[in-house]
């Protein structure tokens, strides 16, 4: 089971993490008392991992005047989310797992059946 977070409201000092932007890049604040009026200093991971430093307002606010919004500090939560692959069985008695079906079907060589795998998380089809 993989994990995502889910924005669960505006910064909140109190809140011990985890923490994402608006747009739900994750981020991993390094402190909050820092003595400018951007005071906290945080991690900010882009979609492909990288990560860059960033600063924001006290209130979380990436942004005195309301620019870019979408980077604002949010406090969130993990939630689980369920894996999902394709496995192809080829007749010689390999398999070979794809994250995605397209690459699942760009080697038809000798396979003989493609499986979808779903991960059931706890709580579903009960």
């Amino acid at each position: 089971m993989s994990q995502k977070l889910k924005i669960l409201g505006t910064y909140t000092p109190e809140h011990e993490g985890p923490f994402c932007t608006r747009d739900g890049r994750p981020v991993r604040v390094l402190c909050s008392d820092m003595r400018n009026d951007y005071s906290i200093v945080a991690i900010v991971a882009d979609e492909d991992g990288k990560e860059t430093v960033s600063t924001f307002l006290s209130d979380g606010r990436f942004s005195a005047t309301g620019y870019d919004r979408d980077r604002d500090l949010m406090c969130a939560r993990e939630v689980p989310v369920a894996r999902e692959f394709w496995v192809n069985e080829y007749d010689n008695g390999n398999l070979v797992v794809y994250d995605e079906p397209e690459k699942s079907q760009e080697f038809q060589v000798c396979l003989l059946r493609t499986i979808h795998v779903r991960e059931v998380l706890p709580g579903e089809g009960e």
